[in-house]
């Protein structure tokens, strides 16, 4: 299988998860904080978001994610607890529908050559090494957080 193939396939695979862990919810459970210090499901999908606008960027060389949307779903952004701040929900779930079918398009468009120029000289990281940690790792690794804070949601009704 090719790297071009697994990260389509992993994009696909992660969308089918935010899809059954969303279904049922509205805005105000996306937003039910845990317990314990962490972030709540929109800050999670959020993070997904921005960070797949980032990865659009590693392919196309042209697109990045929203300098302000960043700054409340980037790594190390404070815990989302202010309504105002985030995203609807449903407009976060189209916004990850738009953006998946931008990553695929351009997957799809890229020379697999592209996957082993130097993104990070410095760490001597390739494209495809950027790409298997967003869209594999980092991805799956939000997209496991979903189901208890989808329970922490229904728990609400």
């Amino acid at each position: 299988m090719s790297s071009i193939k697994l990260f389509i396939d992993s994009v696909k695979r992660i969308d089918n998860v935010i899809k059954r862990q969303t279904a049922d919810l509205n805005h105000e459970d996306s937003m039910a904080q845990l317990p314990f210090p962490g972030n709540n499901m929109n800050w999670n999908l959020g993070h997904i978001l921005v960070y797949r606008m980032r990865c659009l960027g590693f392919i196309d060389g042209v697109s990045n994610a929203d300098p302000d949307e960043f700054a409340i779903y980037g790594a190390g952004s404070p815990p989302l607890t202010d309504n105002s701040q985030a995203i609807p929900l449903e407009t976060l779930l189209e916004r990850l529908d738009g953006a998946s079918a931008q990553v695929i398009a351009a997957l799809e468009a890229m020379p697999a050559e592209r996957l082993s120029e130097i993104y990070d000289q410095e760490r001597g990281q390739t494209v495809e090494d950027r790409l298997a940690f967003y869209l594999v790792f980092h991805e799956t690794y939000h997209a496991g957080q979903l189901e208890p804070l989808r329970e922490l949601g229904l728990a609400r009704h």
